[in-house]
């Protein structure tokens, strides 16, 4: 890829090209068969990935032998911020719904980055703390919504 080819990323509006070429020399392409498991719920967090094409599901599992979709990804989308976190574990799967295109990044190599090249840091950062924070309000509006629909908690 190259940094026109970003455009479809969010968390890189405002980052000089310069920049986007640094942190697109830290990528690895990934392929991903329908099925496979791009990473799994306790793993170390270990890779920050990009979806340039296909659909991914991020899941979790319930004891005792129940997963539970919590949402698609489509291009565009990014995950494993965990990874950002130095010792993180993942808190969920994600499996390729369809052949998956990614573009993984090490965790390590993209926080040095973050640190180098402030140009490129403040607005990733800030484009991450917005799309964390659409998801944790997506997150909150599905659980309210199944609270209302529990029938212990009806109102009679």
């Amino acid at each position: 890829p190259t940094p026109p080819e970003l455009v479809n990323f969010p968390i890189f509006s405002g980052i000089p090209e310069a920049l986007l070429h640094r942190f697109l020399a830290l990528a690895a392409p990934r392929d991903f068969a329908a099925g496979q498991t791009i990473h799994d719920m306790g793993q170390p967090a270990e890779t920050f990935f990009l979806l340039c094409d296909g659909k991914a599901l991020l899941q979790v599992r319930m004891p005792p032998d129940m997963i539970i979709s919590l949402g698609s990804l489509k291009p565009g989308y990014c995950f494993g911020f965990s990874a950002l976190t130095p010792g993180a574990r993942h808190d969920h799967a994600v499996v390729a719904a369809r052949p998956c295109r990614t573009l993984a990044v090490p965790g390590a190599a993209l926080l040095g980055l973050i640190a180098e090249a402030p140009a490129f840091g403040v607005p990733f950062l800030l484009a991450m703390y917005r799309l964390i924070n659409e998801r944790l309000a997506l997150r909150t509006s599905q659980f309210q919504t199944l609270l209302t629909r529990h029938p212990d908690l009806a109102s009679r």
